[in-house]
């Protein structure tokens, strides 16, 4: 009888984090983090990941970026305004301590789309900056060129 709880714990697997977990917490980019950042990967656009983006664009103002094109893949939530956000939540150790990784959009916005809907976006740096109302923590902007939607990624975390 004492094992059924362990067991259903170790069985069940918790669903993803989310977009509710995204308006309750704040960024994970609240501290200052390394700046001597690699080059981007090579194609065009160049597939980066929403931290790495989100990294470059808020420690060193997109200078490793340039005028690139990059393709990130993560899930819409609502933004402070009402407007989507790009999220992903980022793990130190499990999905207890899931902290979001959030991205204002501008351009090519994709409205309409539910919460936690997973998309791929193709875009530019824009020196755009937001706030989190959350915890203040500024929130980069991607000036969006195009996007689709793709389903859930086998590991929804970075």
């Amino acid at each position: 009888m004492l094992l059924l709880p362990v067991l259903g714990l170790l069985l069940v697997a918790p669903p993803a984090l989310g977009s509710y977990s995204v308006g309750q917490a704040g960024s994970a980019l609240a501290g200052a983090q390394q700046s001597d950042y690699p080059p981007l990967p090579p194609g065009d656009p160049a597939p980066v990941t929403v931290l790495d983006y989100a990294s470059r664009a808020l420690f060193e103002k997109g200078v490793s970026i340039g005028d690139r094109r990059v393709r990130l893949t993560g899930f819409i939530a609502p933004g402070p305004d009402g407007q989507p956000i790009l999220a992903r939540m980022v793990l130190s150790c499990c999905a207890a301590d899931g902290r979001p990784v959030k991205l204002g959009l501008t351009g090519d916005v994709p409205y309409g789309l539910a919460d936690d809907t997973w998309v791929e976006v193709t875009g530019r740096y824009t020196d755009r900056v937001g706030r989190d109302p959350v915890d203040d923590a500024e929130i980069p902007y991607l000036a969006v060129e195009s996007w689709r939607r793709v389903p859930a990624p086998r590991n929804p975390y970075e």
